[in-house]
């Protein structure tokens, strides 16, 4: 009798996603990876890794985080 495989959730997380596949969750607009252009540090909070194409942060959710970008889906 063979034991059920599961996948580890930390697999997902370590793998390599090309950068041209993210997009912007707010807005849809492909994302580069780099941090924004102007981007005012408060609180010691660490500044985001992507940004839009014209160095703006990605939109933000409606808490007031900024987005990380998603995947798109084929």
């Amino acid at each position: 009798m063979s034991q059920p495989q599961h996948r580890s959730q930390t697999a997902d997380r370590g793998r390599f996603v090309d950068p041209e596949q993210l997009i912007c969750p707010g807005c849809g607009e492909q994302v580069r990876p780099e941090p924004p252009a102007y981007w005012r540090v408060c609180d010691g909070l660490p500044a985001p890794q992507f940004s839009h194409p014209d160095g703006t942060a990605l939109c933000r959710h409606r808490d007031g985080t900024v987005g990380e970008p998603i995947e798109i889906g084929w």
